[in-house]
């Protein structure tokens, strides 16, 4: 197992370590958002999507700051319940908005 701690002292400009545990695709109402589980050096998951939706009826993206979990699983279930948070088929005018910082 690596030592994220260790890994991220190696130069001062390093901020953080993260280790991919995992990388997920799902498909809502035909718009495919990629999903990366993630590890932090304190053992805990998060997710980040690839896309965030924003409705109509609202100024910016939902982004939820509750983002920390136990499991891969949790993990996993947190990023499907912010995907489709707000999400409705028949909201028009709502549209997904790219996360600039996902990377492949």
């Amino acid at each position: 197992m690596l030592n994220l701690f260790e890994l991220a002292n190696l130069h001062p400009d390093i901020e953080a370590v993260h280790e991919v545990v995992q990388a997920l695709k799902a498909r809502i109402d035909g718009k495919e958002v990629g999903i990366k589980i993630l590890k932090n050096e304190a053992g805990h998951y998060f997710y980040e999507l690839s896309h965030y939706y924003r409705g109509a009826d609202n100024a910016n993206p939902y982004v939820s700051t509750d983002n920390r979990f136990a499991s891969v699983e949790e993990a996993a279930r947190g990023a499907l319940r912010s995907a489709t948070m707000f999400y409705r088929s028949t909201d028009e005018g709502g549209t997904w908005l790219k996360n600039e910082s996902f990377y492949p």
